[in-house]
């Protein structure tokens, strides 16, 4: 059985390659993305119920695109989640949004130098 920083690891990474924007996801309009604002907000939760709210979409201004490809990811971050008890989803959400933020900078990062179409 892999590790839960691997499995962190690899969600992050997935979901990452797949986001079209990951620009708008990151900064969005005003500096702060929806990615940064919920792994800022889903480091200070204390319980599972409190972190569903933060990874619900609907609060965050997002285009239709990179909505359609963030509800996939946090779709699949509930499903790894749900069976978890409290602290262990806050402790892998927190891995997880901390990866996916690496992911995104380093795809970006990716597409600026011409390696990322």
């Amino acid at each position: 059985m892999e590790s839960k920083e691997n499995e962190a690891k690899k969600l992050a990474a997935t979901y990452a390659r797949w986001l079209r924007n990951p620009e708008e996801a990151l900064f969005g309009k005003s500096g702060k993305g929806v990615v940064m604002l919920m792994y800022n907000s889903v480091k200070s939760a204390k319980s599972k119920e409190e972190l569903l709210q933060i990874l619900d979409l609907s609060k965050y201004e997002l285009s239709k695109q990179t909505f359609n490809d963030l509800t996939r990811f946090i779709n699949e971050l509930r499903n790894k989640i749900s069976q978890m008890p409290d602290q262990d989803a806050l402790n892998f959400t927190v891995e997880v949004m901390r990866y996916f933020q690496i992911s995104l900078f380093t795809k970006m990062d990716d597409m600026k130098r011409g390696l990322w179409a």
